[in-house]
Order: C-alpha cells, then structure tokens, then sequence
C-alpha cells in the first residue's frame, strides 16, 4: 500500500480515517394519511422491502394526516399502517403538507417525535446525502426560509443533496408545473447542485427528466384518492397508481425504483452525479 504522504515512505503506518457510511438507502411517500386500505396496501409493501434491504429512513413528503393534520387520527394514519417499520425502529422524517396545516398550524406534528421534525425546515445529513426538508405552504415564511436555503446549501459538503417539500415545482398531474415555484426555487438548485427534489400534493407517481442537473420526483401515492395524470415532455415516467419510492445512494450514484400497492415494479433510473 501507498503511504498518503509520500510513495514508498517507510515507517510505522498511519491510523486510518474515521469510518463514515458510504451509503444510504431509504423510502419516500407522500399524501400517505388516509388511514384506508390504500395507505395499508402501500405500507405492506413497505415493509416487504424494508424485509429485503433494510433501509435507513423513510421520508414523508406531507399530508401526512388527513383530512386537517389533527393528531386524534395518528394511530389510524401513522402508527398502524408502518408499525412492522416503527417496531424495526426504522426512523421516520416528515415535513407539512397543505391539509397537515389545518389544525394548529401544523406545530402538533411538528412536535410529535416520531415524525422526527426538527422545526418547519430543516436539514437531516445520513451518509452520502443531505436532505433539506422544506415547508412549501402558501404561509411557509420564505422571507425567512429561502435565505436559510441558500445558506445551508452553500455550506453542504454532502455528495447528493436532496430537497424535500411538499409542493410539486415540475408536475403533469392535476396541478402542473408551478411557475412561482420554478422562479423561486430552481436558481438555488442549480448554482449548489440539487440533484434531487421529491415532492407530494400530487396523487400520482412521476419522476422527470434531468432538468438543468435537477431530477423531480413525485411520491404522492401512498394512500390518497388517485388522480389522472397524463405524461408532459419532460416526464421520464409517470403514472396514476398507489405507490412508494425506494432510494439508495453511494458517493457517485443514486438509484429510484418506484413501487405500487402489489408489489410490482413500476419505475428504475439511476442517476450520476
């Protein structure tokens, strides 16, 4: 082996560098709260994954409760459906969506831990990937927000960096693609590299085409009534189906494999850094 200071030195060998993981894997939903056999249906495959690959975290892109956010619904649209996840003490990451706002301005979610929020916006860093979990509500305080973005970005020394809201930017579903959205949000993907956005409020399962370095990704299919969706040209692959994301990432790729309610394979894209 080489010694790092210098090719062929002799001399007692140095101590190797702290251990870091060198991957992550993980599952993102969104729209998940309806507490129906739909949210079970999804949350059963779920866990068939978790039994084959056990991930690290699970992501939650909003609506996390519906109809309003209230907590007296949380055994019926948390607890229950991701018990088998909960009990392998799989760890859970949540931000607001529009219905989750309706009681208490979301601060009981924000404050129930098992959600594992750490305020409205936030960052969780695991491995290889820096998640920036955003409130993208109408009342979300972007005067304050974005600048904390554009800070907490530049300073990411993270390999994937992955922006999660609840609004979607590039959508062919119901609501389309959001212009303000775009304005607002895309410049600061581009100048500090986001490669990934994942996003809900949309009942469908879409993930985009590269868009100026940025892949958009819509999970909001994991218990909500679906809605139509009809492939725009920037859509890679989308679909209306109930359904989940699976994710994993090393230094160099990041690879999504989307999943309906039956356990069959509805998407795979690897992306490169």
């Amino acid at each position: 082996m080489v010694d790092r200071a210098g090719a062929g030195l002799a001399g007692p060998a140095l101590p190797p560098p702290p251990i870091q993981a060198s991957s992550l894997r993980w599952l993102a939903i969104a729209d998940s709260g309806s507490g129906d056999a739909n949210q079970r249906a999804v949350a059963d495959q779920m866990v068939k994954v978790q039994l084959r690959r056990p991930v690290d975290l699970v992501l939650m892109a909003g609506d996390n409760i519906y109809p309003d956010g209230n907590l007296n619904r949380v055994e019926a649209t948390f607890q229950r459906p991701y018990r088998a996840l909960l009990e392998a003490k799989v760890p859970f990451h949540a931000v607001l969506g529009n219905h989750d706002i309706r009681t208490g301005n979301g601060d009981p979610q924000i404050a129930y831990r098992p959600f594992g929020m750490k305020g409205r916006w936030y960052t969780l860093r695991r491995g290889p990937v820096e998640f920036f979990m955003l409130d993208t509500n109408m009342n979300a305080g972007w005067q304050h927000q974005l600048p904390w973005l554009r800070r907490v970005l530049a300073a990411s020394s993270a390999p994937w960096k992955v922006v999660v809201g609840h609004h979607p930017i590039y959508s062919s579903g119901f609501y389309g693609n959001d212009p303000a959205a775009i304005a607002r949000l895309t410049p600061l993907f581009r100048q500090h590299g986001v490669q990934l956005y994942i996003n809900g409020h949309e009942h469908h399962y879409e993930r985009s085409r590269v868009i100026d370095g940025t892949t958009y990704l819509q999970v909001g299919g994991a218990g909500a009534a679906l809605r139509a969706v009809v492939p725009a040209d920037h859509s890679a692959r989308a679909l209306s189906r109930h359904s989940f994301a699976e994710l994993s990432a090393t230094a160099t790729t990041l690879q999504v494999t989307g999943w309906d309610d039956r356990g069959q394979r509805i998407d795979s894209a690897v992306l490169n850094r």
